[in-house]
């Protein structure tokens, strides 16, 4: 695999992951209302991109496990960024309140 193709299946890779996070009503990102099924279909098409840039690397099945795979480690990511980010916010706003 190229270095160009790499970081594009990378950045596909995190783009799809992110988009489809976002289009779940239980996302906790932002506390807006986002337009879930835009980000949906994007996230999607992403992901399927992401799936013919695998598959000229790799075999079919590789490249499907990779795709979950990858997307189901990145999803992971944004509920643990959060608490912790959160966690540190209520931390400074009580070390402020003393």
């Amino acid at each position: 695999m190229t270095t160009l193709l790499s970081a594009t299946t990378a950045a596909c890779l995190l783009m799809a992951a992110l988009f489809l996070y976002l289009s779940s009503p239980h996302q906790r990102l932002f506390n807006r209302e986002l337009p879930r099924r835009r980000l949906a279909f994007e996230g999607l098409v992403l992901a399927l991109a992401l799936l013919y840039l695998l598959s000229r690397s790799f075999a079919p099945a590789i490249s499907v496990f990779i795709l979950f795979s990858g997307l189901m480690l990145l999803w992971t990511l944004p509920p643990l960024l959060i608490a912790w980010l959160r966690h540190g916010a209520a931390t400074r706003m009580e070390e402020g309140s003393q």
